[in-house]
Order: C-alpha cells, then structure tokens, then sequence
C-alpha cells in the first residue's frame, strides 16, 4: 500500500483512530523513539528516505518498534538494521549509530556469526532459534563476555523470497554466569567438606575454584600469622634484622594460573616491612575487614603482562583482595587473592558471587577445622601429661584409661613402647597394623613388614635410640590393600599397604630414652595416586618417544630406497644419453647423413625410443623429489605437531642472508625466463639493520617457500615478474602497510619464543619481506583456504601445480614461533603480494664470522626444479620433459679414492657403480668396524706407510655393528692420539633429515652432510668440494 492508498483508506475510515506514526500525516502524539526514528537522516541508509519504504518494510519496523520486548529488523541483502527502544539496553554505545545502518559497521567484531546466519536463511527460509549464544561484545569500552538467546523469521515478500528478517533477541548473560559462577561454589563447598586440617583446607580452596578459569583465571592464598620481627629467621628469611613489635605476615599456601616462579607471588609477605604491589590493600582489608578491589595499572601491570593468563588469554584489569575470618571471630586468617575477569565488569551479580565463596569458606568448614586442630593440639598435650604420669604413676590405671581414650579417638596408629620395642600400650589401628598384643612381646618387624624391609627399619629404631631424635621413615606391611578402582576388567585390585612410621623418643630428667612413641600413617592410597601419575607420565613419555621413532623410521625406510631410485634413473639417463650419440654417430658418415643407408628409418624409431626412455627416467626423477619434499613436509609438520620444533637465534646478516638465498634461484629464474627484482628499503639503512639475533634456517625456509610457489604460479603467465622488497620497522608492520595485505589471525598453538632468554634484550627490530608476483592471482573464497593444514587455494591447484598443501601451513606456523605473522594481498588475474615479518633483536657482530650453510635448508638444483613444479607445467602443456643434462663435475687429477660405507646392498652397488663411472675408484664397506679396518691399510694409519690411498669416505649413519656416529667419532679420537696422520674427510650419507639430527652428525666429526635421496652430480660437488679444502693442506705421507 504507498503513500496515496494510506491516505485513501484513512479518508474513507474517518472514525478509526491513526497509530501509524511512519506514514504521513503523523499522529499528534509521537514517543520520543517513534520521533528520534523519524528523524533520522535516511537519505544516508541503505534504505533510503522513509516515503520510499515498501509497505512491508513499514509495517514490519511499526511491529518491532510496538513491540517491549527487544527486537529487530534486518532489511535487504545487505541486512540494513532497524531496532526498538528496548534494543537499545543491549547494544549500549552501539546505540544511536546503528540505527538504520549496515551492521557490519558497528558489529564488526561479532558480525561474521550473523552474516552466515542471514545468509543461510535467505535461501532456506527457514526460522533460526539459538539459545545461549556466547559473544564478545565491544558495548561499553571494553570486550564483554556476553550470552544471548534469539529468534530469526524470515520476513517473505510479494515477490516470494525472502528480503528480511525479524529478530527477537534476550540477553541472558546474568542466567548463565550466574549458573556457571554456582557450579564454582558447589565444587568448592564439596572440597571443603572433606579439610581435615588448616593446611588441608588451603589447598582445597584452590582445588575448589580451580575450574573457574574465566571468572578466577589468577588467584593466591596467602594464610596470615603474627610473628616477632626478630625471630624465626629460618623460617622467614627474607625478614629484615630489626627489633620492633609484632608484625603481620603472610605465607604463601596455594596459587593457581601464576607460575610458583613469578615475582608476584612471594612466599612470604611481611606487612610491616615489604614494599610490594600486594602489601597495602592487604593491610587495608584487614583495616575495613572487606573485600578490597586494585586497579591493575603501573609495576603490578607489568607483572601481569609476563603471565600466560587462563580464561580468555588477556590480563586482567582488576583484583580483589577478600580476607578470610572464623564466623564467630574478627582475626583474619587467610586472604584470597583474585584477579577478575577482564571481560565481565565487577558488577553487583559479580561481589555476590565472591561473597558467595568466602561464606563457604568462612562459615561452618573453618571453624570445624580450627576446633578440629585445637582439639588435636589439646589432645597433644594430653597425651605429653599422660606419658608423664605414666612414668610417675605406672601402677595406677587412671593414666592408662585416658591414654586409651586419647589413643581411641586418633586417625592414626599409636603405640608406647619401651626402649626394647615391647608395647606399652597402644590404639587398636596400630595393634591391627602391627598385629600384636600389648605386653605380649617385642615388636617383630620381619613378621610385620615386606621383604627387604626390616633391615632399614631396624637401622632406623638404632638410630632413634641412639641419637635420641625423633627419626620419619616410609615402608611397606604385610596387609593388602584394595585400590580405590578397578582393573580395566572391573576387577578389584590390590596391593601392599604403605605406612608412614614416625618414631619419637621419650627422654627423662638425665637425658635417657624411657619410653618411645609410635605413629603409623597408612598412605597407601597416596601412594598409589603417586603410581597412576607415574605411569601415565611414563606412557606419555613412551608414546611420545615411539611416535618420533616411528617418524624417523618411516622417514628412513622411504628415503632409503628412493636414493636408490633416483641413482639408478641418473645411471639410465647417462647410458641412455651414450646409447644416443652412439645410435646419431652410426647414422652419419663424414658429418653427413648417408641417404642411401636403409636403416635410417629404423636408426629415427630407435632415437625416438631413447627420447622418450630418457624422458620417462627424468619423470622418476621428479617423482621421487617430490616425494621427498612431501616427507621432509611432514617430517616438519609432525615437529610441529608434538612441539618438538625449536628457533634457535644466532647472530645473523638479515640483508646478506636474503641476498645469498636468492642466488639459488638464478638457475630456475633463467630456465622459466621470470624476471627478479629485489628492493631493499630506506629503512634498513635508516635504522642501521647490520647484526640481528634471528634464526636464519627458520626465515629462509619460509623465503624459499614463498619464492618457489611465485615462480609455479608465475612460470604458465605471459608476463613473468617475480618482486623482492625487503625492509625494517620498529613496529609491527600488520599495524599498517603500504601493500594492503591482510595478515592471518595467530594461532595460539604456536607461542611466540623469541620471549626466552637467548633472545637477550636487545631493541627489537621487525623484518618484513615481501614477494610480488604476476601469477594468476587468487579471488577471495580462495584466500580463505590458505595458511591452513593441506589447504590450497582451490582443488584445481594441486591439478595444474602440484604441492601438498603443508608449505604454507609450515610458513605459518614459523613465522609465528618467531613472533611476527604472516598475509596475502591478491585479485584473481593481477598477481599475488605475500608478506611476513619475524621479530628480531639488535646485536653485535660475534668474534669469529664464518661462513656457515645451514645443511637442513641446503636447495639442490632438481629440489628446486620439483618445487617449481617445472616437471607439471611441462605435462599440462603437452610438452616433454624438461631433460636437463647431467653437469660433467671434472673430477680431481688424478681420480679420487673414495670409500662408500653402507649396508644396504642396492644402494652400495648403485653409489659404488656411479662413482666408478664418474672415473673414481672405489671401495666399498658393510659397517663402520670394516671402515676402520679399511683405513688401518690406507696412507693414513702411522704405522703402514704408503698404504692403500683414500680421498674421501661416505659414511652411511643406520648399519650394524657399528653405526656410521661411532665409526666417526672413533676415527677423530685415533686422529687425536696420533694413530691417524692427518685428516680423513667423511660426509654423512643418511635418510635421517632432522636438523637436530644432521647436527648430531656434525658434532661426532662428519664434514658434511648429505641426506637422502640425492642426485650423483650434487654428491660429486660436494665431494670435490671437500677434497679440495683438504688437498691444499699437506698429504700424509709428505
């Protein structure tokens, strides 16, 4: 119905009176919302001015606004927001800017819940109803833990779909905190009922509100006592030396959510003498007698920064300081230390929730305690009278009756026994433990105790005599005792009863032992707990240690035999490659092919045959790196995952590392005929980046991730351009940055480490690398599937480029371990913009620089080549494979002489038959045992002269009888006494790809490390590398 019609009807309708306060003309009385409604700039909403409204529209916003309950309409697809007056309640400061506006705006920060849920009613219609909803609202200043109940209808129009919805919404935060806060006092209430001393009902206090970890997420026990300033100085050391009157302090009980470490939490207060951030409100709620609230702010809001915080992860702003007193007296006993949540004000539901837990602790539970101890210190002294009068008055039976009564009512066993061990008397639970009779003869502790028990506790009774102290042991009886759970056949299960024997000496007036009391404590049952904690902790330990074994063994197993693989493809190349010219060589007569020769035809099909052999090995090749690069993925992930994975800082050159990794990649760079830009920044020399602490392997392993996905997704575009921007900040470049890129969201899984003390305390430096690229860019459904665990961008990625879906998921998760983050800023169509930053320290330049490869991060040719994914951009195209010519490495004049040490016999002979080929001579050995024999026949033993000669040994690490680890650190020990001349050079050929691992190679004595599979051109690099360092040293036998 528009404007006309409505006047229409009310023309027609004279006598009916008009509430329709949207459409002209109002009615006379308005209330000041309807008004502030009407008033509202609509030319600046989505929906425009108010006389353009559709019908429905108008009619749902007079619906929700006579409405008293909280209510809203969501209006368009853009889910434009009109509410009523008591919305408003909800929304706090929100109100008046959200009114009429894309909600997106104002609710950003709990938005994306809604927009899915509009989004899905529009194309289902159907009513969404959600009870206890939790949300962070940003209402009054502040993050707000919040709960809401609601309602969403969708509002259908004429044209049958849905263009809105109708919201009906009730906060019930109060109802659920007020359960959850109730859950906290009945689980405190249940501990306390079962204290059975003042020190018992500490530790129960915290054990009872320990799973309040967001209304409590920090909290300390502090229990008070009055002490001399001059006395018990072993007890509380860190008193001052000074004389004065009593003193107020307070010691350390219990504490949850703060490590026992922390600064904050003192074992010991002196509220006469210390200065600490804690002392005066504690000397004010002894003064008021009431909880007393502190504004977390200046020393102590430091302190709070350094916590790794329960609950919602942030500090808290506010703590509350309630001392602890009997119900019947004004002496305050304890105080418990809150700090409250950060997301909830201190409101009055809040302090009746605070009240609520001191009541349960003041009330019926202490003074049950205090009278419990008091009767025990009374019955103390009782039985010290007793003993006394027992050695004065020994005849007569009144002593004995009220020992016996005494004796009765104890929890523990007690016995009086003569020096001899005869009992005097004694309760029945230490004659049952015992299992002997008063007066009837000496205790027999073999009859009593477990094998190989009496002995130490015969040595303990001679010690208390003799020594004339009291002396504490524990051991074993011979009782069962039947655990508290059952086997996990639901058996009962059993096991030998623990006792704690505390035996004290009576002295008389000159000093000798006329009487000794026996105690005995039955702990088995918290032995037994001891038990359970230890094995569980032992299966942990287990499992851990059997899933990185299983790990490495899985890596070594898979690795083993693609070595082998990929040097049997090389060995096929090359004598495909012989077989080749060969074949072209027969064909040609005098540079000329003959025309008249029959077999060209036949010469044409065999070369064509050899092309694509040769092809097929090069795509084995492939195959095989890219399956290594997948284990070495998931070797790291699987780091990760059981956060074994460390960044070890060391002084670095930020600039010089950049620029040495990029050089890796000229090759590549050539062969996809990409072009490389690198920018370095006016900040790094303004800021002056020389030395930074950082963790070199960790930043290049992202690099060279980053760089290598540009060049696949880059290497199939016509305009290849690859852009490197490397720069400096001093703060976090997410807070703003010139290349739009939205970083990801950190996870909590991987703490920030660069907060350890080997990052030391220089200033903080932030370096941030970008890699532009003019691939084919990435839309937005796409961006939201990167950085996670085997996410690509789409399923077609993996089709067109290869990959696992780990590289960037690791790329993370390091860049987060070194307290930086990481982004992406793409279109589809214009190229990808990636960028991370990692936190640094400022540093001095180390005494000796070397130049150091980190092994683990070592990028071969072929590596890269599968990482490019040169190989899958090839087949897509239809193409052939990229065959790139084995490099001829020259070997050193005259042929070396190298020793391949391994037990695998397909890798023996397919190393030893390749380096032959390669014109070397070579030994081979099973174990470590035959390589020392083999060089105690070479040039290098003192004792040959002028033995076999050897250039270079390869030593695998995983063989029998002795490892290739203890065959290299024998070696180096014979070298140190003088039995070996000279230095034997040994490069490590091992499937054992952990950097920790390769690390422990280098440490025993290897000079290099090489990890399986390789290539046989990479390996004769490396070991002309090697062999040329040591020939320009003198030979053994010059």
């Amino acid at each position: 119905m528009d404007g006309k019609e409505v006047a229409r009807a009310r023309k027609d309708n004279p006598r009916r009176k008009i509430f329709d306060w949207i459409s002209e003309p109002r009615p006379d009385s308005i209330t000041p919302f309807q008004k502030f409604i009407v008033d509202l700039d609509w030319e600046k909403s989505p929906l425009g001015p108010m006389t353009q409204w559709p019908a429905q529209l108008r009619q749902m916003v007079l619906l929700v606004v006579q409405d008293p309950s909280p209510a809203v309409v969501y209006w368009g697809d853009n889910a434009t927001i009109i509410y009523n007056e008591p919305y408003t309640q909800l929304i706090g400061r929100k109100h008046p800017a959200l009114q009429g506006q894309d909600p997106k705006i104002e609710f950003a920060e709990i938005w994306d819940h809604f927009e899915r849920l509009l989004a899905k009613q529009r194309e289902t219609a159907e009513t969404v109803v959600e009870a206890n909803a939790f949300l962070l609202l940003f209402r009054h200043g502040f993050f707000e833990e919040t709960f809401f109940s609601w309602k969403f209808v969708p509002i259908i129009g004429h044209e049958g779909w849905v263009v809105g919805s109708h919201a009906t919404v009730v906060e019930v935060t109060r109802e659920v905190l007020s359960d959850r806060r109730l859950k906290t006092v009945r689980a405190l209430s249940r501990q306390l009922s079962g204290s059975e001393s003042i020190k018992d009902l500490w530790r129960r206090i915290i054990l009872g509100i320990e799973g309040a970890d967001k209304d409590i997420p920090l909290a300390l026990l502090y229990s008070v006592a009055v002490q001399k300033l001059a006395s018990k100085r072993s007890k509380f050391p860190n008193l001052s030396e000074t004389n004065g009157p009593a003193s107020t302090v307070c010691i350390l009980e219990s504490l949850i959510g703060i490590p026992v470490d922390h600064e904050l939490a003192a074992e010991s207060l002196d509220l006469g003498s210390d200065d600490t951030c804690l002392v005066s409100p504690l000397k004010k709620a002894i003064e008021e007698m009431t909880p007393v609230v502190v504004q977390v702010d200046g020393k102590l809001k430091d302190m709070f920064e350094r916590i790794e915080w329960r609950g919602h992860g942030v500090p808290a702003t506010q703590v509350v300081v309630c001392p602890i007193t009997p119900g019947d007296s004004n002496n305050v006993l304890a105080f418990l230390i809150i700090a409250l949540n950060p997301r909830r004000p201190y409101d009055d539901d809040y302090r009746g929730f605070v009240h609520l837990l001191t009541q349960q602790v003041t009330m019926p539970e202490l003074s049950a305690v205090i009278l419990r101890e008091e009767v025990q210190r009374r019955q103390q002294i009782s039985t010290e009278e007793a003993l006394a009068r027992d050695r004065l008055y020994r005849e007569l039976s009144e002593a004995e009756t009220k020992f016996a009564r005494f004796a009765t009512r104890a929890p523990i066993g007690l016995g009086i026994l003569t020096p001899e061990g005869l009992a005097l008397s004694a309760n029945d639970l230490w004659l049952e433990l015992t299992q002997l009779e008063v007066g009837s003869s000496a205790v027999s502790w073999p009859a009593v105790l477990c094998e190989g028990e009496p002995d130490r506790v015969n040595e303990g009774w001679e010690r208390m005599i003799s020594g004339k102290k009291s002396v504490t042991m524990q051991t074993r009886i011979k009782r069962r005792w039947q655990a508290p759970d059952p086997d996990t056949n639901g058996k009962a299960q059993y096991s030998e009863t623990h006792i704690l024997l505390a035996m004290h000496p009576d002295l008389d007036e000159f000093g000798e032992v006329t009487t000794v009391m026996s105690c005995i404590t039955d702990v088995s049952g918290l032995k037994w707990s001891e038990l359970q904690l230890r094995k569980k902790m032992d299966q942990a330990i287990e499992m851990k240690r059997q899933q990185e074994r299983f790990i490495d063994m899985t890596s070594h197993e898979m690795r083993n035999p693609l070595s082998a693989l990929i040097g049997c493809a090389d060995a096929i190349i090359t004598s495909l490659n012989e077989l080749r010219t060969a074949t072209r060589m027969g064909g040609v007569s005098n540079g000329t092919r003959n025309p008249h020769l029959e077999r060209d035809s036949e010469i044409s099909k065999h070369l064509h045959l050899l092309d694509e052999t040769i092809e097929a090995a090069d795509t084995i090749i492939y195959c095989a790196m890219h399956q290594k690069r997948i284990i070495d993925d998931i070797l790291t992930l699987s780091r990760l995952d059981s956060n074994l994975l460390l960044v070890s800082p060391e002084p670095s050159q930020p600039i010089h590392l950049v620029r040495s990794a990029l050089k890796m990649f000229e090759a590549e760079l050539k062969r996809a005929e990409t072009k490389l830009e690198v920018t370095e920044e006016p900040s790094l020399e303004t800021l002056q980046v020389q030395w930074t602490l950082l963790d070199p392997s960790r930043v290049l392993q992202v690099l060279i991730n980053l760089m290598t996905n540009a060049i696949k997704f880059t290497r199939t575009e016509p305009h290849r351009h690859i852009k490197i921007t490397m720069g400096a900040s001093l703060d976090k470049p997410s807070m703003s940055n010139s290349f739009g890129v939205q970083y990801v969201r950190k996870n909590s899984t991987s703490p920030d480490q660069t907060t350890k003390p080997e990052w030391g305390d220089g200033e903080i430096i932030y370096l941030c690398i970008t890699v532009t690229d003019t691939g084919r860019g990435l839309d937005e459904s796409e961006i939201k599937n990167l950085f996670h665990l085997f996410a690509q961008a789409s399923p077609k990625t993996h089709q067109t480029y290869g990959g696992s879906g780990l590289g960037l998921f690791i790329s993370r998760q390091l860049v987060e371990m070194q307290g930086g983050e990481i982004g992406v800023a793409s279109q589809a169509g214009k190229g990808s913009i990636f960028q991370f930053y990692v936190k640094t320290r400022r540093t001095t330049a180390p005494e000796e620089i070397q130049e150091k490869t980190d092994l683990q991060l070592l990028v071969r040719e072929d590596a890269l080549r599968e990482a490019c994914a040169v190989e899958i951009s090839a087949l897509q195209n239809g193409m052939k494979m990229p065959n790139i010519q084995l490099e001829n490495v020259a070997p050193l004049s005259p042929a070396l002489h190298i020793l391949v040490v391994e037990d695998n016999l397909v890798n023996q002979k397919v190393v030893s038959k390749q380096l032959r080929k390669s014109g070397h001579f070579v030994s081979v050995a099973n174990h470590g045992e035959e390589a020392l024999e083999f060089i105690r026949g070479s040039e290098f033993w003192l004792e040959e002269g002028g033995g076999v000669r050897l250039s270079v040994v390869l030593m695998d690490l995983e063989m029998p009888v002795m490892d290739g680890i203890t065959c290299v650190k024998r070696i180096r020990e014979l070298q140190r006494i003088g039995l070996i001349r000279g230095h034997v050079p040994v490069i490590a050929v091992t499937a054992n790809a952990r950097k920790d691992q390769i690390m422990m190679s280098m440490n025993a004595g290897m000079d290099d490390v090489t990890t399986k599979p390789y290539r046989m051109q990479d390996m004769l690099k490396q070991i002309e590398k090697l062999v040329a360092r040591y020939t320009r040293m003198a030979m053994p036998g010059d």
